[in-house]
Order: structure tokens, then C-alpha cells, then sequence
């Protein structure tokens, strides 16, 4: 857990900054996990309030970020469940938290796999290069070795390949 920060701030929307209780960043995910007391955001919440949890909430996600919100008698009374529900979200996320695949890729690949899934859309090298930090002519070449290996397959282009999607067998990873 080396990447989780409590209160972490992210810049407002021209009116301040916001605080998420605990932000996990690892690319290419940005996630927040909120605490929320019944009796601060349920119980005794006033409209004004509400409404600011509202906006802050689409505020977060319009930034990219994931966010997951835990009752905080749940983290009192059921530890273990909150607990299944971070390693789960997390391994569905970032892998298999050890649980060894048939097939392994290596990380850059593992990572562009993962990131096609997200999408459900066709991208271009260019994305991925960004997503990997790499130029995109290298990958390029990692994208055509995914393709031919079945991973992903060519979504656009005729002479040069231009975009990719998941293929058949990264559906199944």
C-alpha cells in the first residue's frame, strides 16, 4: 500500500481544493476512498451539505478519478469485509495479488491488456505510449506484438494500423 495517501488534496474547480480521505495513486488509476460517518453525511446533513457532497463527488470523477465511499460502521464493525472490498477492487484493478495466470505477460503488456478493458473502445499508440510513458513508436511495436500474439486486435486503419481493441485472448486474461 505505498501509494495510498490519506487526505490527499485535489484542486478544485476554481473554488478551492478538496480533500478524499485515502487516494491510492497508482497509474493508470486515480482512487479515492471515502469514510463517510452516518452522522456527518446521513443523520444530520443539512441541504447545503449534500449538495457539496454531490458536486465534489462529479467533480472527482469528471477529474478521472475512481471513487468508492465505505460507511464507517462498517469499517468498525465489519473489518474484514472492507477490507476483501479494497484487495478485491484493487486486484480487479491492478491484477491478481499473486494468484499465478496460465499465461503471463509481462508488466507493459499486462498493463495495456488492463487498460483496453477499461476503454472498451479502440486506441491508438499514441494513448498507449502515454498510458506506459514510452514514445510511440515503441509501442507501436509493443502494440503489433500484442496483435499478433492475440491480445489485441487491429481496430482501424488499412495500410497502418492506427488504432487497437482487446482481442480474444485479452478478453480472457
Amino acid at each position: 500500500m505505498n501509494d495510498l495517501q490519506a487526505e490527499y488534496e485535489v484542486p478544485g474547480f476554481g473554488e478551492g481544493s478538496f480533500y478524499i480521505d485515502h487516494a491510492y495513486l497508482r497509474p493508470p488509476y486515480k482512487i479515492g476512498w471515502e469514510i463517510d460517518d452516518f452522522r456527518t453525511h446521513g443523520q444530520h446533513a443539512s441541504r447545503r451539505t449534500f449538495e457539496y457532497e454531490r458536486e465534489r463527488q462529479n467533480h472527482l470523477v469528471l477529474n478521472g478519478w475512481t471513487v468508492f465511499r465505505l460507511p464507517l460502521d462498517m469499517i468498525r464493525d465489519q473489518p474484514n469485509k472492507c477490507r476483501r472490498f479494497v484487495l478485491l477492487t484493487l486486484g480487479k484493478l491492478y491484477g491478481d495479488f499473486g494468484e499465478k495466470k496460465e499465461t503471463s505477460l509481462p508488466l507493459k503488456q499486462r498493463e495495456l491488456v488492463r487498460f483496453a478493458n477499461k476503454l472498451q473502445r479502440p486506441f491508438s499508440p499514441a494513448e498507449a505510449g502515454e498510458l506506459l510513458g514510452i514514445s510511440t513508436r515503441h509501442a507501436r511495436t509493443i502494440l503489433h506484438e500484442m496483435a499478433e500474439q492475440g491480445w489485441l486486435d487491429r481496430a482501424g486503419g488499412l495500410q497502418r494500423i492506427r488504432t487497437y481493441r482487446l482481442g480474444e485472448k485479452g478478453k480472457l486474461y
